[in-house]
């Protein structure tokens, strides 16, 4: 049909220039097979020459054997990519063969991160990640100065390691950086050049191979001149600036980037995977809520100053509704977008009436998780979960249904067996919602002060075998305090 309107719009001059301006136009967008989309795939081939290729489409990359197999990432790919996901992958193969740098913006999620750490595993490349706040200064980056034994010594930081090693630098956050130090990457990213606190010099590998021409590496060496990695990249990682709140980039720093916007998947490829994630769900009872999701990340919603949804977090949602089929929908939007307390009375009235649109308002009492009767060691292991586990039984509309979740490795406790803790109604139930939304993903309660939150979680820690370390945040607290609570605990 396209080729054909193509044809009688030819038979004149100023036809003749509007088919050519359609072609120009239509022609990337539906490619050579009409009007149809350009789909990729994903290869691993083996060469005569015992190299590994991966090929996505017609771009090709060679694989090398990396010297730190511990910093490649594993587990990120997936069994089924999208095509949205391999046309990502696909751009970022091109830049990384042009030897550019690279800046991934798009809505907050895990979405940007993940594609980088999946392009990475398939690659076979080493990370370098850091995440950027409004804390991280110079040294973090660069180097930091450290007493071992009385005296002083520079250790080299993420940034150098990942220049003199060859490694992927991830910037995770970049509109959370303050403007007075991600310039001190600006000579790195454009000329491969940075001068240390400890007198070297990292220089591009395209001037250190030539000045090796004319010098010894030992005279090198003593100039503390550094050969930074053909094999160097960095991929960045923010959010849209103005719209999402973080500091706007600086024109010279951005750039020195290639940028790719990387929104939501599209919703033929999120269904798709909602699908695969609760085959037992309705589709229909899917496609509700995915609709949903959808129309709160719009234009539109962003004007009414509604937060967007976290769509990324549907997938662990489905797998509750996959478990536990008698919650109701509205109830899962609840978990993973708590209207009711963080929205205004005109915010709630456009997200209910959003939710009447879809049909996920309970017209009918739900049933709803009672009380949790039991928590024991799990006797066999479930073969979806990793580590220690325990068996939890809950009641619902008269009925016990016993799963397994992710334990700590003390003893589990017994329900109503603390005699600290009072139990009450809301807060039995809480406890049993709780323990649903621990099968999935981790969780944070919020509610107004004195309303019992602290020994909520403590109880909860206490029935399943965790050790508890609590930690008071504050607005103008410091992101160190919290790495040193990882990193000891």
């Amino acid at each position: 049909c396209f080729n054909m309107h193509l044809q009688i719009l030819w038979r004149s001059t100023a036809a003749a220039v509007a088919a050519r301006r359609m072609r120009n136009i239509l022609g990337p967008v539906l490619g050579k097979g009409g009007w149809t989309w350009n789909t990729h795939e994903v290869k691993l081939l083996n060469t005569s020459a015992g190299g590994d290729t991966v090929k996505i489409g017609d771009i090709s990359y060679q694989l090398k054997t990396p010297r730190q197999p511990e910093l490649v990432p594993i587990n990120h790919m997936l069994k089924n990519l999208p095509q949205t996901v391999i046309q990502h992958l696909r751009w970022i193969m091109q830049k990384d063969l042009l030897g550019q740098d690279i800046f991934l913006i798009g809505p907050p999620g895990p979405l940007r991160r993940s594609i980088a750490m999946q392009y990475l595993e398939l690659t076979k490349r080493e990370v370098e990640y850091v995440a950027l706040s409004r804390d991280t200064t110079e040294t973090d980056l660069k180097q930091r100065r450290e007493i071992r034994s009385g005296t002083a010594f520079y250790i080299d930081q993420c940034a150098v390691r990942a220049a003199t090693e060859g490694r992927i630098l991830v910037l995770e956050g970049l509109e959370k950086a303050e403007r007075n130090v991600l310039p001190v990457l600006n000579n790195l990213l454009e000329n491969r050049e940075m001068q240390l606190e400890d007198g070297r010099f990292l220089m591009s590998y395209q001037r250190y191979d030539k000045l090796l021409t004319e010098h010894t590496k030992e005279e090198l060496d003593a100039w503390k001149i550094v050969r930074v990695s053909e094999d160097f990249r960095v991929i960045a990682l923010g959010l849209p600036v103005p719209r999402y709140k973080g500091n706007p980039l600086d024109p010279p720093l951005r750039s020195r980037f290639q940028a790719r916007d990387v929104y939501y998947l599209p919703f033929k490829d999120q269904l798709e995977l909602l699908y695969n994630t609760g085959p037992n769900v309705p589709a229909e009872r899917v496609s509700q809520l995915l609709s949903f999701a959808t129309t709160l990340c719009s234009l539109e919603s962003s004007n009414l100053g509604l937060p967007d949804f976290p769509v990324d977090n549907l997938p662990p949602a489905i797998t509750v509704l996959e478990q536990f089929p008698m919650v109701s929908s509205q109830e899962m939007v609840q978990r993973l977008y708590p209207y009711q307390a963080m929205l205004g009375k005109e915010g709630r009235t456009a997200v209910e009436g959003v939710l009447r649109r879809f049909e996920l308002q309970d017209t009918r009492q739900q049933p709803v998780p009672s009380a949790v009767l039991r928590v024991a060691p799990a006797n066999t292991q479930h073969p979806g979960l990793t580590g220690a586990q325990a068996d939890v039984t809950m009641r619902i509309a008269d009925k016990d249904i016993t799963f397994q979740v992710p334990a700590g490795t003390r003893k589990p406790r017994p329900p109503n067996s603390n005699p600290a803790f009072i139990s009450t109604p809301s807060h039995a139930q809480l406890l049993a919602e709780m323990m649903q939304s621990h099968l999935v993903r981790d969780m944070c309660l919020i509610g107004a002060k004195g309303s019992g939150k602290s020994v909520v979680a403590k109880e909860f820690a206490q029935m399943l075998g965790y050790s508890m370390e609590p930690m008071m945040l504050y607005q103008n607290g410091v992101g160190r305090g919290l790495g040193h609570f990882r990193e000891s605990s």
